[in-house]
């Protein structure tokens, strides 16, 4: 990594490739933050690469706490609770990016849905739009992030140029070669065209 003190944050929405990024960053050598709180199955069998306290990012005022301890580190933090990421370090921001529907079939075989909300799934597409337009915009306005936008798809159809963008964005050397060996297709099963 380009300095040590910076922190690599994998976000996206679930199910967006956050977990499959997580994979390679690890699999080029970067240490990553995570813990055992959301272990591998079915639905995601190289597992989760999650640390439970970026998961409660927001919920207190001691929910920061960990920060320090990611420096050097690749963390995933999921889309909303970025803006809960404190000032004063560097973040380099991976933002998954995928297609909606494909997001959309993966939330619904695992049963995920927004709390309370009951919409058609073209309006599901077109929130989830918005969002990402407002994600974007936040991440564009902060001082302490750079993001680099990675789209899932792109990911899977040309991975030696996406992992280039990304040894570019890191200002890194990892091993490209076992990246790429971490990205299965096999794995993409909620395909939308």
């Amino acid at each position: 990594m380009n300095s040590s003190n910076s922190i690599t944050v994998v976000s996206g929405y679930q199910r967006s490739g956050t977990s499959l990024m997580m994979q390679m960053l690890a699999a080029g050598g970067v240490p990553v933050l995570v813990d055992e709180s959301n272990k591998a199955d079915e639905h995601n069998p190289r597992g989760y690469f999650e640390y439970e306290c970026a998961g409660k990012l927001g919920d207190t005022d001691e929910s920061t706490d960990w920060i320090a301890e990611a420096q050097g580190k690749a963390v995933k933090v999921i889309a909303y609770r970025l803006r809960f990421l404190p000032a004063g370090y560097d973040y380099r921001v991976i933002f998954m990016r995928r297609k909606i529907a494909e997001v959309l079939t993966s939330w619904g075989k695992m049963g995920l849905t927004r709390t309370g909300v009951t919409l058609s799934e073209r309006e599901q597409i077109l929130s989830f739009k918005m969002e990402y337009a407002v994600y974007e915009a936040q991440l564009m306005r902060q001082t302490s992030m750079r993001a680099l936008f990675v789209h899932y798809n792109e990911l899977l159809e040309d991975p030696p140029g996406q992992i280039g963008r990304i040894l570019d964005f890191l200002g890194a050397t990892l091993d490209r070669e076992a990246m790429a060996e971490a990205i299965d297709p096999l794995l993409h099963r909620n395909r939308i065209k």
